[in-house]
C-alpha cells in the first residue's frame, strides 16, 4: 500500500493526526510504531525527545485508514454475531462444520 505522507513541525501536531513511520529518538530506538493516533498525552511526551517534525499520514490516506478500520470492526462483529447465531443449536460436528464454512465465508467476502 503506498502510504502518502507530509512531514509536519512537533508545534504542530494535533490529536488524532496518524503516524506514517516509525517515530523514532536520537539513538534509533522506536518510539512510536507507524499507525499510531496521535493523542494529547504522547504529543505532551515528544516534548521530552527533542523532535523537529514527524511524518504524517495525509487526510486522503487517513480517511481510507479510518475507512478500512471500520471495514474490519464490521467484519469482526458480524463473524462474533455467529456464536450468538448458533448459541442453542445442537452440538456436534454437522453444525461445527456449518459454522466454520460460514466463518471462512465472511472472512474471505471482505477480502
Amino acid at each position: 500500500m503506498n502510504k502518502k505522507h507530509h512531514y509536519v513541525h512537533v508545534s504542530k501536531v494535533s490529536a488524532g493526526m496518524i503516524l506514517s513511520e516509525n517515530l523514532l529518538d536520537k539513538l534509533g530506538h522506536v518510539l512510536l510504531p507507524a499507525g499510531t493516533v496521535l493523542n494529547e498525552h504522547v504529543i505532551k511526551a515528544m516534548a521530552h525527545h527533542d523532535l523537529n517534525q514527524i511524518a504524517i499520514l495525509d487526510d486522503e490516506t487517513q480517511t481510507s485508514h479510518e475507512d478500512a478500520n471500520a471495514a474490519i470492526a464490521l467484519q469482526e462483529k458480524r463473524i462474533a454475531r455467529l456464536s450468538s447465531i448458533y448459541r442453542h443449536a445442537p452440538l456436534g460436528e454437522p453444525t461445527d462444520t456449518l459454522q466454520t464454512y460460514i466463518e471462512k465465508y465472511r472472512r474471505s467476502a471482505a477480502s
